[in-house]
């Protein structure tokens, strides 16, 4: 497949979505799958990946860009996309300790603005697709908030969107900006499907 742009943004489900008590579960589920996508993006000629750096799936995700990066795919590089320079200052140490490392190992990082006000985190992701040319996005099954405002965003601008929905939950409508997908098959939950690694998008092709 063709990749117009060889830059993909990343924008995931925040981690009050997810059971704290589960998060090391989420994150090896999750990771498998994002993995799987972020290998897929590469070999299609993917070298920049943007991350908006949201506790939870954000994090998760830059943590295996760094060590693709690192072991296997020199050629890519880690852009980290921050809403505001406060972005962290509350969050619990169990995040803030990842979060400042995966900024330490970034090849770089972009800034909004100073402060968080409302509508940052929108803006943010809009400034990450600016010149993308994919949009990988996990989903909570909750279509509402800045993930959803950055699908929306993608199709309104024709950037292929690939939608995951790793968590339990009735399916959503997947939109996707490039319309010659077609065939695609959506499960949700850590189904049978993602024993393998497998994406909540089947792909068809």
């Amino acid at each position: 497949m063709h990749v117009v742009n060889n830059i993909c943004s990343v924008v995931c489900l925040q981690a009050y979505r997810l059971d704290t008590e589960k998060l090391g579960f989420h994150e090896a589920m999750m990771g498998r799958i994002l993995e799987r996508e972020l290998r897929i993006a590469i070999h299609e000629g993917v070298t920049q990946f943007r991350v908006g750096m949201n506790m939870g799936a954000d994090i998760w995700a830059a943590r295996r860009l760094i060590w693709l990066r690192d072991t296997v795919f020199p050629q890519i590089r880690l852009h980290c996309y921050l809403p505001c320079e406060t972005q962290a200052n509350h969050w619990p140490e169990l995040w803030r300790e990842p979060y400042f490392d995966v900024l330490a190992r970034a090849d770089k990082v972009f800034t909004l603005q100073g402060r968080y006000t409302r509508g940052c985190l929108g803006r943010r992701s809009q400034e990450m697709l600016k010149g993308s040319g994919r949009l990988l996005a996990v989903h909570d099954n909750v279509a509402e908030g800045f993930l959803d405002q950055a699908i929306s965003y993608a199709e309104t601008k024709g950037i292929e969107t690939i939608v995951l929905r790793p968590l339990e939950g009735p399916d959503v409508p997947t939109r996707l900006g490039d319309q010659s997908r077609s065939g695609l098959q959506v499960s949700s939950a850590y189904s049978e499907g993602f024993s393998n690694g497998r994406s909540a998008i089947k792909r068809a092709w």
